[in-house]
């Protein structure tokens, strides 16, 4: 009960920043914080390749009558997005989507990607249906 007022009271403060200032800014480089619930947003792709549209329908936003999606558009605005703000990740998931979508770009964007990659603002992870593996 108590976790969920404070997601109740997390919300309400991220609407009313969204409301007062059209963006939330974060301070991302405070690290956690001990005593205090800590938490941690990670945004992410997670477009099911050919899950309820066709591949080309999911990349290039066609047949939204099923699902709105458009990986194309996602990738594009992400890449923006993190270009311009430093204190921004993201994590791909869908590495057919990134494939086609990086063969599409031009060698200015494949730069800009690589620099994000190297400086650790975008990562990627490989999403498949197999049990869990345990180190130990």
């Amino acid at each position: 009960m108590a976790l969920a007022l404070v997601l109740v009271v997390l919300l309400a403060a991220v609407a009313a920043a969204r409301e007062a200032h059209g963006y939330v800014a974060y301070n991302t480089s405070a690290g956690t914080v001990a005593g205090l619930l800590n938490v941690h947003l990670v945004p992410h792709s997670h477009d099911d390749v050919g899950w309820l549209k066709t591949v080309d329908q999911y990349y290039v936003g066609s047949n939204n009558s099923i699902q709105g999606a458009c990986v194309m558009n996602t990738l594009d605005s992400v890449v923006d997005a993190l270009a311009r703000d430093p204190g921004r990740k993201f994590v791909v998931a869908e590495q057919a989507f990134f494939q086609r979508w990086w063969v599409e770009k031009s060698p200015q964007i494949q730069a800009i990607v690589h620099k994000l990659v190297d400086s650790e603002m975008v990562g990627g992870v490989c999403m498949m249906k197999l049990p869990p593996i345990i180190l130990t």
